[in-house]
């Protein structure tokens, strides 16, 4: 159970369901002080987007990675790959075209 996070979880969630849509988000970062809840407010949120059609990754920056910057983006993304990968060589080629559609609009 998540205490005293609603407005947050809420927030999250209404950003999270504007993925994809005109105007909307294409991702969404968490930020804030260690020890403040954000990864149990991750979870939560993702328990609650289970079964829709999203993708919902996370990677979280581990202070002993600090060497790696990039660390927690790099997790984010070797989750999103292992979960496309799962789906099968149908979804994989569907998958790459909508990213390599989405670099293309994005710089033109």
């Amino acid at each position: 159970k998540l205490y005293g996070r609603d407005f947050h979880s809420s927030r999250l969630m209404d950003e999270c369901n504007r993925i994809g849509t005109p105007h909307g988000v294409k991702i969404v970062l968490v930020s804030g002080y260690s020890g403040v809840g954000k990864s149990a407010l991750v979870q939560h949120v993702r328990e609650k987007l289970k079964g829709k059609k999203c993708h919902f990754i996370s990677g979280k920056f581990d202070r002993l990675q600090a060497a790696k910057p990039l660390s927690a983006l790099d997790a984010a993304f070797n989750e999103y790959t292992n979960s496309v990968m799962q789906e099968g060589p149908q979804y994989i080629l569907q998958a790459k075209k909508v990213i390599i559609d989405t670099i293309q609009a994005d710089i033109g």
